[in-house]
């Protein structure tokens, strides 16, 4: 390999690595309840429901801007998206770490569900798109994901750790909060670095002659395959937003301390890479449909089982058994369910388009999923609120499986064994 093919394979994989370095620290302050929620709420001195009404928020503006963000994407430069999502993403998780009222979160996710979604979640998935063949999608989505899992998983470590050293719930929770805004800049600061200022990376300067650019929307709205996906997704989204009450389930209904709900969100953060690597090479090999099937079907059979088991100490190890089994189904949900893009053969030109149509459907979970579990659980106590909840989620694992199936059986009808 000459030096001029080696700088390009460099370049090729730095960017690559900041795309998944991005694509996880942006979500870091978004997502903090996974492993610090009973620290928020003594912390910011709010309720289950009000945590639930918070995240509520982020997911309502989130809703509102994907369409326009896949818009947006066709046609701005993903360098300028990205660095920018990232900078006043971080610039908030500053302003968090003041320990702002009540009304002053809510109006905080509001803006974070503008700046981690109309100018980057579009643009971050079809920068991924294009950075795989047509042949390895499930591979580019798999490593993209499962690189964001490692960044995940390290960040969830370090933060546990960085908590642990504080003797106060505030001092540990400001600390953890400062972290993960600092993540968020430095990774707009490799966006800077690694991606080349000009590079629009498929915005409609790359035009497919087929797809006149008015007519981007109306191509992704006829396609039934684009729906079923939504739904797939949307489904998909809310077994891995479930997946987040595990460190409080464990606090909770097994009795255990902070810093193992901690610990517990670390560990399922390291079978993240795994699944999703693993499921990529799946998807590739037996179609990206089959894999998600499979996946759902684990993903019915763990939640079913959580949904079940008694909150005593002794089964702990019974506990983590299943929390994994969980976490490797919607780990490889999330690495693999954008591959079936390329299955069902939506056009390069539209891939902005459809991510967005698909993700304003596909992530509604984020409205309606908190509210959801804070209701169960200050109506019914821990341990029967979630196992109602884990018992829903189950249900709509199997609902996730029968869609899937309806899919593939769409793809076969309607796509052509030649492609597009």
């Amino acid at each position: 390999m000459n030096r001029r093919s080696q700088n390009s394979q460099l370049s090729r994989w730095l960017y690559m690595a900041s795309l998944i370095l991005a694509g996880d620290s942006i979500y870091l302050l978004v997502y903090m309840r996974q492993g610090f929620q009973t620290s928020m709420q003594e912390v910011f001195d709010i309720s289950y429901t009000q945590l639930g009404i918070m995240n509520s928020m982020y997911g309502l503006l989130a809703i509102t801007a994907y369409f326009a963000g896949g818009w947006l994407s066709d046609r701005v430069a993903t360098r300028t998206l990205l660095s920018f999502s990232l900078f006043t993403t971080g610039l908030g998780g500053f302003y968090m770490a003041t320990i702002p009222s009540y009304p002053m979160l809510l109006a905080l996710h509001a803006f974070w569900g503008v700046s981690t979604i109309l100018t980057f979640w579009a643009a971050l998935v079809k920068a991924a798109r294009l950075w795989g063949g047509s042949d390895d999608q499930g591979r580019t989505f798999g490593i993209l994901d499962a690189g964001r899992g490692l960044v995940g998983a390290v960040m969830m470590t370090a933060s546990a750790w960085v908590f642990s050293r504080s003797a106060l719930a505030a001092d540990g929770l400001v600390s953890v909060i400062l972290l993960y805004a600092t993540a968020s800049v430095a990774a707009g600061v490799c966006v800077l670095a690694f991606i080349p200022a000009d590079h629009a990376h498929g915005s409609l300067t790359h035009r497919d002659d087929n797809v006149a650019p008015e007519g981007q929307l109306s191509v992704v709205a006829k396609m039934p395959a684009v729906w079923l996906q939504a739904l797939i997704i949307l489904i998909a989204y809310w077994l891995y937003l479930g997946s987040f009450e595990f460190a409080t389930f464990a606090e909770k209904a097994f009795d255990q301390d902070k810093v193992f709900g901690a610990s517990l969100s670390a560990f399922r953060e390291w079978l993240r890479p795994i699944s999703a690597i693993a499921a990529g090479f799946l998807a590739d090999r037996i179609r990206a449909s089959r894999a998600v099937s499979i996946a759902f079907i684990i993903s019915a059979l763990g939640y079913a089982a959580l949904a079940v088991i008694p909150g005593r100490a002794d089964l702990l190890w019974m506990l983590w058994i299943q929390i994994s089994a969980v976490a490797i189904a919607v780990f490889a949900l999330r690495g693999i369910y954008f591959a079936l893009m390329e299955e069902s053969k939506v056009p390069l030109l539209v891939t902005g388009t459809a991510v967005g149509l698909v993700s304003t459907i596909g992530f509604t979970a984020d409205i309606f999923a908190y509210p959801m579990v804070g209701w169960l659980l200050d109506t019914y106590g821990a341990a029967t609120g979630y196992s109602y909840y884990f018992s829903i989620l189950a249900g709509a694992s199997v609902f996730g499986l029968l869609l899937t199936l309806a899919l593939g059986w769409q793809n076969q009808r309607t796509t052509p064994a030649n492609g597009y």
